[in-house]
């Protein structure tokens, strides 16, 4: 009578016993090659590794170092070199001061100096004293690092040449200088404020104006009635081509602000656009004084002057 076939588990966990049996009385040479190869492919891998950080360190625009505790280059990139002008090898083992002119090698140190006195990472810009040519301006970024095998304190950092930024973004601030005073300039003239007579000044107003416009108008008409000593201070409106109905409101507060200061201001030239919007904001236009032309409002003060002088 034949017996039964033995379940295909119970042969594959027989297999894989005896390949575990076998393996632990597998020869040592076996073992070693084994242990060798295993170690050639991580050496390999260590390897292609090291390549394409080298390549990365060579290829990006900056300069890229290590430094031991005495301040020597233990690792460069060309870069570093061409700052330099020497070959890479011939950095390695050198200071800043065996291959910079002296005023860039201290301003290095002195970074180097402040880095190890706080610890953690260092990121800022450094302006290096360059004989015969302007500074240059250098952003660097470097922190301290124990090196594993030797137990050695390294510093490790990176520079890049931000001296045309620089340059562009000084020429920048100067044309937006430029402009605003020329912004001011253009805002004097086109709302000159005239003294026409004596303790009397006068401000034609042409063009559009909005807000900001009459907030510049205030600011500049109090400020040289309170200087003058003003009597009497006429906006002639006249050459206004529009208004926003809120710049009404503002005219009207500009009249009650010089009469603060003890004058007296008179709006002229009102357009028809603009008495609308007065109207139809409910302005208290009672105690202020509108006449329908400069002409009549310089009479006007002319009149309150004469008057005075005769009292």
């Amino acid at each position: 009578m034949r017996e039964a076939p033995p379940p295909a588990q119970s042969i594959q966990d027989e297999l894989e016993e005896l390949g575990a049996e076998l393996r632990r009385k597998a020869l040592p040479g076996e073992r070693l090659i084994e242990t060798h190869r295993r170690l050639a492919e991580e050496s390999q891998e260590r390897r292609r590794r090291g390549d394409l950080l080298e390549r990365i360190a060579e290829c990006l625009p900056i300069n890229i170092f290590a430094k031991d505790s005495a301040h020597r280059y233990l690792l460069v990139n060309k870069n570093v070199g061409k700052l330099a002008g020497r070959e890479s090898d011939q950095v390695i083992g050198k200071t800043d001061f065996d291959i910079l002119p002296a005023p860039a090698a201290r301003a290095i140190r002195a970074s180097d100096e402040r880095l190890r006195a706080r610890g953690g990472m260092l990121v800022e810009d450094l302006v290096i004293e360059a004989a015969g040519s302007e500074n240059r301006h250098i952003h660097v970024g470097k922190t301290l690092v124990r090196a594993e095998e030797t137990g050695q304190e390294v510093l490790i950092g990176f520079s890049i040449d931000i001296t045309e930024s620089k340059r562009i973004e000084q020429e920048l601030r100067e044309k937006l200088a430029l402009i605003e005073q020329q912004r001011a300039t253009i805002r004097a003239l086109s709302t000159p404020i005239i003294e026409v007579w004596d303790r009397v000044l006068t401000v034609p107003v042409l063009g559009a104006i909005d807000g900001a416009r009459a907030g510049a108008v205030m600011e500049a008409l109090l400020a040289e009635v309170s200087r003058r000593g003003a009597r009497f201070a006429i906006l002639d409106l006249s050459g206004v081509e529009a208004m926003e109905a809120g710049t009404a409101a503002h005219l009207v507060k500009l009249v009650q602000a010089i009469r603060l200061l003890g004058a007296e201001g008179i709006l002229t030239g009102v357009p028809s656009s603009s008495a609308k919007a007065m109207v139809a904001l409910g302005l208290d236009l009672g105690s202020v004084m509108t006449l329908a032309s400069l002409r009549e409002g310089l009479l006007y003060c002319m009149k309150q002057m004469r008057a005075g002088a005769a009292t």
